[in-house]
């Protein structure tokens, strides 16, 4: 008990702490791409003060803020976290020990890529959970992509992919196109100038293997597919390149990076938003509808059925073809792992 009581009082916010984490709140605003959103963003902080000075408990004190500014920039990528690692953002740089630590918990994780197989039927399946901004990223892209190669239909599972790195995205998706493509840019604000300035985005000039072209890619999709994740399906949709299987995204355009707050806590502040060059506009709080529509448990079934029955409505292999209309008996049989 009264290790507990120490570690509570030891864990307890002062309005003086209070204060300076609002202060730094309110600067970190200056990035904010929409000028007229911000200021009303710090005058809510500023008005509301006193009431979170109350609050000594600072998981209290994060629910009010982040319940406050939601209210106000219906902003789905701005958020207060709390606790948080300062350290790096103090010192600016990560020494060679942490960004070794960092790439050793990458390639544990597979840069992201947590499935990949080879389906009856010649379907691909990736299931991938965010977009690595590590530099060796490209190298499990070109793997995967390798191993699928010849397969004849793509599923590429975003259901549970939160965002990460548009530079992966963008390598990515080169396998899709015989071209380079202008895909989705993004536009960032100036703090000191105010001025927007527009960042041109193309999938990447080169990639390593074969091209994934002229075969039906399924992107599925839920409302945690989010951020970059969006973007990579927003891209794709629009240069019609892929059918989306599954729910509406969840509706983050909105990029930029953690700031720190002192006292544990940071704020997730976006600089830019994004901004596609065939729709004019991007997805933020409406998120990406798919094209068709199935909750997201149900949506590997449905776009495996969907690629199964493209494979053998177009395979010109007559073994192809019963193994994809045998596998279109029981897609859910299918699916489960081969003995």
């Amino acid at each position: 008990m009264i290790h507990a009581l120490l570690l509570a009082a030891a864990t307890a916010l002062t309005p003086a702490q209070i204060d300076g984490v609002l202060a730094k709140a309110e600067q970190a605003f200056s990035v904010y791409p929409f000028p007229a959103v911000a200021e009303e963003a710090v005058a809510t902080l500023k008005a509301h003060a006193p009431q979170y000075e109350r609050l000594s408990d600072p998981k209290a004190f994060q629910r009010a803020v982040n319940h406050d500014l939601a209210m106000v920039t219906h902003d789905k990528h701005v958020h207060v976290a709390y606790p948080f690692r300062e350290q790096l953002n103090a010192r600016g740089m990560p020494t060679p020990a942490e960004r070794a630590a960092e790439h050793r918990f990458e390639e544990d994780a597979n840069f992201g890529f947590f499935n990949v197989r080879r389906l009856p039927g010649n379907v691909g399946y990736i299931d991938f959970r965010y977009f690595s901004s590590d530099p060796d990223v490209g190298k499990t892209i070109a793997a995967t992509m390798g191993f699928l190669g010849n397969t004849d239909a793509l599923i590429i599972d975003l259901r549970r992919n939160g965002g990460g790195s548009p530079i992966a995205a963008q390598t990515l998706e080169a396998y899709f196109f015989p071209h380079q493509e202008q895909i989705t840019s993004i536009r960032w604000r100036d703090p000191k100038s105010g001025k927007m300035v527009e960042q041109q985005q193309r999938t990447a000039a080169t990639v390593p293997g074969p091209l994934y072209v002229k075969k039906p890619v399924y992107l599925l999709t839920s409302d945690r597919t989010f951020s970059c994740a969006e973007q990579f399906t927003y891209d794709l949709h629009n240069l019609h390149r892929v059918t989306i299987v599954g729910q509406t995204t969840g509706g983050g355009a909105n990029p930029g990076d953690m700031h720190a707050l002192g006292s544990e806590f940071a704020i997730f502040m976006p600089e830019g938003y994004a901004y596609s060059p065939v729709t004019k506009t991007n997805w933020e709080g409406t998120g990406i509808a798919p094209d068709v529509a199935v909750p997201a448990a149900d949506a590997l079934t449905k776009a495996y059925a969907l690629a199964l029955g493209s494979v053998a409505a177009h395979t010109q292999d007559a073994g192809l073809r019963k193994e994809a209309q045998h596998a279109l008996k029981n897609e859910t049989k299918a699916l489960a792992p081969q003995p």
